[in-house]
């Protein structure tokens, strides 16, 4: 026999979100350009923009420097966000 009391949440039980699932994670890196980025074109002919963020973690050490996460992205952006993209130094 089904229970209505045990399909409902407990009392202090947290959801971990509650918004709709969807297919595609969103994330934001907070870093600095390892390389200025760079155009490659894929077999289907659109192009993909390549580069590295370093994004610092942790506290500082004794000499004050910090750990960097390094991450790989690869962007199919197009008109100004492109252009954005292209035009940012090193660093």
């Amino acid at each position: 026999m089904f229970s209505l009391h045990s399909a409902l949440p407990r009392a202090g039980a947290r959801a971990f979100s509650t918004t709709t699932p969807r297919s595609l994670a969103k994330m934001q890196l907070i870093g600095r350009l390892a390389d200025t980025p760079a155009v490659n074109p894929t077999s289907t002919g659109r192009d993909v923009i390549k580069y590295a963020v370093g994004v610092s973690t942790g506290s500082k050490d004794e000499n004050g420097n910090r750990g960097v996460s390094w991450f790989r992205v690869a962007s199919f952006s197009e008109g100004a966000q492109k252009d954005l993209l292209l035009s940012l130094p090193k660093g």
